[in-house]
This record gives structure tokens, sequence and C-alpha cells, in this order.
């Protein structure tokens, strides 16, 4: 069950539309077995029942999980189509994720008023000087582990917002053509359904990143992006203020306390997420 809220704030239980059957399941199975390029995938039902799961009602549902599931497993295992070594993790304890963790770059706000969750990206913490940009890309595919973990990501949905303080040129020059195709690749790769994309505190160094995302970005991801410059008004008719901090307006939790729940969320989680994606493969000289 998903959870949205009414007018009032009061909480609902929604069911979510699209469960995936059994025979969805072994369906999407079956062919994954019967693509040369999937020989040998190896995933436990939750997982494929993901990619069922985040399919629209306007999709050929298949169809779309089939696609999903074949780019998911392209950008994860391919060393040549894909990005595979960014799915390569370092230990948790590692001092780049550690620093990452510390410093609350990605943290949860928590449900907008539909039920769909909410996470923001402090792209100015990260200090590309002790933090590799391929180590800042892993913890990025950590995140995405656990947050496909909450079934309200497939079915409410996921709202992103990307704070653009402090961000520049400094972050900019260690961004290629190959590195913003890899990113846009695994983020319309993972089974969530997307909802808006919210930049805040956006500058001229920003927008010279936007350009370059903007190369990547399908039609679809593009209709979702809302660029907010510095306003609050703006950003809070995306996003409600009782979840954003005060940093941005809003009344919801300290940033501080956030940061340290997400912390416990990706020791508790990422573990076992992603042992669960252990069984991915793509076989690259299959055609």
């Amino acid at each position: 069950q998903t959870a949205s809220y009414t007018e009032s704030g009061s909480l609902n239980r929604q069911q979510p539309e699209h469960m995936a059957s059994e025979a969805e399941i072994a369906d999407l199975r079956c062919w994954a077995e019967s693509q040369e390029t999937l020989k040998g995938l190896s995933l436990p039902d939750e997982v494929l029942a993901k990619f069922l799961e985040v399919a629209t009602a306007d999709d050929s549902r298949v169809e779309a999980a089939r696609r999903r599931l074949a780019d998911f497993c392209r950008v994860r295992a391919s060393k040549t189509k894909g990005a595979a070594d960014w799915f390569e993790y370092p230990d948790v304890s590692s001092e780049p994720i550690q620093e990452l963790l510390s410093v609350g770059y990605v943290v949860q706000l928590g449900y907008d008023d539909n039920g769909a969750a909410v996470v923001l990206f402090r792209s100015g913490l990260w200090q590309p000087d002790r933090v590799s940009f391929e180590d800042m890309s892993r913890y990025m595919n950590m995140c995405y582990d656990v947050l496909c973990a909450d079934p309200a990501t497939r079915t409410a949905g996921l709202v992103t917002m990307v704070d653009f303080q402090g961000f520049e040129m400094r972050h900019l020059t260690h961004w290629s053509l190959d590195s913003t195709k890899k990113l846009s690749a695994i983020q319309e790769a993972y089974p969530v359904k997307l909802k808006h994309v919210n930049y805040f505190n956006t500058s001229t160094v920003f927008n010279a990143l936007y350009e370059l995302l903007k190369m990547f970005m399908s039609k679809s991801v593009k209709e979702l992006v809302r660029v907010h410059k510095s306003s609050k008004e703006s950003l809070q008719s995306e996003i409600p203020a009782r979840i954003l901090p005060a940093e941005y307006g809003g009344t919801g939790a300290d940033i501080k306390q956030l940061a340290e729940q997400w912390r416990s969320k990706i020791e508790l989680q990422l573990p076992s997420e992603a042992a669960k994606y252990a069984g991915v493969v793509y076989n690259d000289a299959k055609k």
C-alpha cells in the first residue's frame, strides 16, 4: 500500500493500481531467458515485479516492462554499452561514501500529498577533491537501490529536488558527454515512476549543465522538469511546505535530522537491496 494525504492532511491508504501477477512475472522471466543479451539473468520475483508495477495505464504493460528491464540490465551490467563500473559499490564504511552521508548529499524529505516519495539531492555539497565523480555516481545508484525498495516509488511515484546552491565550475568540469549520457540512461532505466524533477537555486553554471543534460533526456523526462531558480513560492507549488526544511521556506524536519535518518536507512537496507540485483547480466557480444 502507498500513503497519500487529503487536503486536511489526514493519511489515506491506497492499493497499488498495478500489482504484478504470478503469471506476468513468469512471462517476463521466460521472455528474458529467450533474449541472447539476457541469458543467465537470475532475479527474484520481487525485482521482476517492480518492472511490471511501474508501467502506467497507458503503456502496454508487458512491453514496457520488457524494455525497461533490458535497459536496466544493459546500464547495470554492460561495460561497453552501459555503466557497469558505477555499480561496483564501495563499502558503505568507505571514506567517500561516509563523506556523502555525513554532509547529507541525499536526504528523503517524506511524501507529497499524492503519496509520492520526495528526495533531495544537494549538488553543491559534493567535494570533487575528496570524492571522485565515479564514487559520487556510485553513491547515487546506491540510493536508488534503496529507494526502489519503497513501493510508493512505483505507485504514487518519485519526486526529485536538486539544490544547486554552491554548484560551481569545479563541479561542472567533471561532467563529460559520456558521464552525462550514462547518468541519464540510469535514471530512466530504474523501475520507479518519476513524477517530476525540481531544480532549485539555479545559476549560470547550472544553465551550462542543464544544456548538457537536455541532450540526453527523453522527451517524457524533459516534460517533468521544473526550474524554480531561487523562488521558494514556486518550489512549494510542487513540493508541500510541510515536508520542506526551513532552508526552503517549509515547516518540515531539520535537514541534519533527515541526513541521519537517511544514513541509517542506507546502512541498514543497502546490503540486502543491492544483493537482489546480483543476478543482473548483459551479454555484450550478443546481438
